[in-house]
């Protein structure tokens, strides 16, 4: 019920991030490297954040939790195209500490987060037909591999059992619902670009 919820909640922000311009371009038959690196780079800022600022106060609540970590990834990737990620530009320490003061609301973004390795492994699969031969792997949306399906379900396993109250429930639901918006906005920061 409470995943049925959530899902319904963020239903429309979810949308919206999959028809943000940069999203569409790069499920287009028309993704270039220039597409690719600009929507990485703006993930980036969030996602190593993340990890860095919010990953600690959910780690007694997510076994294995480091394990998750994906902000390398993008790294690689960026660094196998020959690009350096300019570090002033990432999200502050401040703003996460703003917008994830509490687990729950931690637990939401770290829903949208998990959730996207599943949507990167169809992101993988249209990069590898329409990008060129030479196109250095998408590391960043394999992802966990083999594993995406089994790293999902138990992760689901730990994030349904941390709410215990409808409250807690609706501050998961608010902070999956800020992330979407966060990511959008982010994405969208690079429109004009391509």
């Amino acid at each position: 019920m409470f995943i049925q919820n959530l899902r319904d909640a963020t239903a429309y922000c979810h949308k919206q991030l999959e028809q943000n311009n940069l999203s569409r371009a790069l499920l287009s038959n028309n993704v270039n490297e220039t597409i690719y690196c600009s929507y990485l780079i703006q993930l980036y800022s969030f996602v190593k954040g993340f990890e860095q600022y919010v990953y600690p106060e959910l780690d007694s609540h997510f076994l294995n939790i480091n394990n998750r970590k994906k902000a390398h990834f993008i790294e690689e990737d960026l660094k196998a195209l020959g690009i350096t990620i300019d570090k002033h530009r990432l999200l502050k320490e401040a703003f996460f500490r703003d917008t994830y003061p509490d687990v729950y609301l931690a637990a939401g973004a770290l829903y949208v987060l998990e959730g996207s390795t599943l949507g990167g492994q169809i992101i993988v699969k249209h990069l590898q037909k329409a990008m060129p031969v030479d196109f250095v792997n998408a590391t960043y949306f394999t992802g966990y591999q083999q594993r995406t399906g089994s790293m999902w379900k138990e992760f689901l396993q730990q994030f349904t059992a941390l709410p215990q109250s409808t409250q807690q429930e609706q501050q998961i639901i608010t902070g999956a619902f800020t992330t979407f918006k966060i990511i959008d906005n982010l994405l969208s920061k690079s429109n004009n670009k391509i």
